[in-house]
């Protein structure tokens, strides 16, 4: 016991000295939690005190501005880059003449088998007067005509070089470039002249004729129609063609051109009378043997077409009895009037087809708008989901129900008046990134006006104002919008109203 007192004593005096014991009426002390500046490095472990809370609020007193971001999974600007950097390439020069020069050498070829076969047609035995000589008549002339297209191209190619596809230049981004379309050419009515027609029906074995129409567009595109004969082919009082001219990926100032060619094949009705007196006497007299002799020097000067000789290439002996040339202003009319139409031609004058224009457009375009609609009278902004396909713009609550509900709404581009979207007037609507496209539609009998709908004369005038998140979106709408609105006006006029006020 006396060994082990006196560590006790020190013990027990250590612990008092560190903490004494408090009084009856002393407050108790409690030992406070270090700040985060006086902590230790082996004490780091500890998140958060009071103390250290309290001190970075105070040290975050500039707090970094907020910034709204707009997540979309393509990007905006590299599409309005597209129609800046759209430029077409130019085209191999030398590989485009070799094609040429090879065309031009095939059509060589069926002008010279066409002529061969021609030339044999001496007589109504061997086929003259026959619609085999015709068929012949028709293949050398649509040669060529073919021939002659493919010439007159190379040598704008020799001339003009590859500037000729070139001259505009690059595209400037304020200009909206109408997109390429097709165009089909169908129906072909061909009338004839009244008087023609009781002549022919009258006598039908005087001779016959033969219709043929070239439709042209440049060497690449050129398609005749069958023949059509006036004992076979007449529907009432007009040649009716079956064919149909479809031209596909052309540009809006496009022109076709539209022959009509005509062959009479004459026939010898006094054929039998002379196989008659042909009998009554052999004797031959000084007559008949001058006869003979110029009978067989026209037969030999109509079998020699070109003084070349028997080998030599022929001209085709259809004429040319019309002409009209097509372009997109004739979109609308079904009668044309022909030009370069003899006096005693048969036709009428004119010709009947039926146009149909279609714009190659593949514009589209999806995502997030806010719309402004009347609410009981009230303006309101509502969030859409806004897709962009055709010539309409539909629109949704959420993306998801692009797919399995209908549109809540359309907005028809080809009823809009505007002659070019543009952003909103800042004085009437205040919002941000707002672009306008104003459409009509026939009035109805339960129409009002409305913030967004006015009622003039039989039209219900619509104003729509449409919002995007920035104003990149707001002007890659804009001009996928104005894109649309200068196909629709070009290549389908009677389907679109017209714009309306100062363009």
């Amino acid at each position: 016991s006396l060994v082990s007192s006196p560590r006790l004593e020190l013990k027990d005096s250590s612990v008092s000295d560190e903490s004494p014991k408090p009084g009856k009426f002393q407050r108790t002390r409690v030992p406070r939690a270090e700040s985060g500046d006086s902590i230790g490095s082996e004490d780091r472990d500890l998140l958060y005190s009071i103390d250290a809370y309290r001190s970075q609020r105070f040290k975050e007193t500039e707090r970094p501005s907020i910034k709204q971001v707009i997540v979309r999974k393509e990007d905006v600007t590299s599409k309005l880059d597209e129609k800046k950097n759209g430029f077409p390439g130019q085209v191999n020069i030398k590989q485009k003449m070799q094609e040429l020069n090879n065309e031009i050498n095939l059509q060589q070829t069926v002008i010279y088998q066409a002529s061969q076969a021609l030339n044999c047609c001496v007589d109504e035995d061997h086929g003259k007067g026959s619609l085999e000589e015709a068929e012949a008549e028709r293949l050398l002339l649509i040669a060529t005509e073919k021939r002659a297209l493919l010439i007159d191209e190379l040598n704008k190619l020799k001339n003009e070089g590859p500037q000729k596809k070139n001259k505009a230049g690059p595209i400037a981004p304020s200009e909206f470039v109408p997109s390429k379309g097709s165009v089909t050419l169908s129906e072909i009515r061909l009338p004839l002249k009244a008087d023609f027609v009781c002549g022919t029906v009258q006598k039908p074995d005087a001779a016959n004729y033969y219709f043929l129409i070239i439709l042209k567009a440049g060497p690449e595109n050129m398609v005749a129609t069958p023949l059509a004969c006036t004992s076979n082919s007449l529907n009432g009082d007009a040649l009716t063609f079956t064919t149909t001219f479809t031209l596909q990926d052309v540009s809006n100032d496009f022109e076709i051109n539209i022959e009509v060619y005509s062959l009479v094949q004459k026939k010898d009705l006094s054929g039998p009378d002379k196989k008659k007196k042909a009998y009554k006497s052999k004797a031959i007299t000084p007559k008949r043997l001058l006869t003979s002799i110029t009978t067989k020097s026209s037969l030999h000067s109509s079998v020699m077409a070109s003084p070349g000789g028997l080998n030599a290439v022929r001209t085709s002996n259809f004429a040319l009895v019309g002409s009209y040339t097509l372009s997109l202003s004739s979109v609308g009319n079904t009668k044309f009037a022909l030009d370069k139409v003899p006096f005693l031609s048969p036709l009428e004058g004119h010709i009947y087809l039926k146009i149909k224009c279609q714009v190659n457009s593949s514009v589209e375009e999806r995502g997030f708008l806010t719309i402004f609609e009347d609410v009981s009278g009230f303006g309101a902004w509502h969030r859409r989901w806004c897709v962009l396909s055709g010539n309409c713009i539909s629109y949704w609550t959420y993306p998801d129900d692009e797919k399995r509900k209908n549109p809540i709404g359309r907005i028809n581009l080809a009823n809009c008046t505007s002659h070019q979207i543009e952003p909103a007037n800042r004085e009437f609507c205040a919002r941000r990134n707002t672009f306008e496209l104003i459409t009509v539609r026939p009035q109805r009998e339960d129409d009002r006006e409305t913030l967004v709908s006015q009622c003039r004369d039989t039209l219900c005038v619509t104003k729509n104002w449409l919002s995007a998140d920035t104003k990149e979106e707001r002007d890659l709408w804009m001009q996928k919008l104005n894109q649309i609105l200068v196909d629709i006006r070009l290549w389908q006029p009677d389907a679109c109203y017209k714009p309306i006020g100062k363009p």
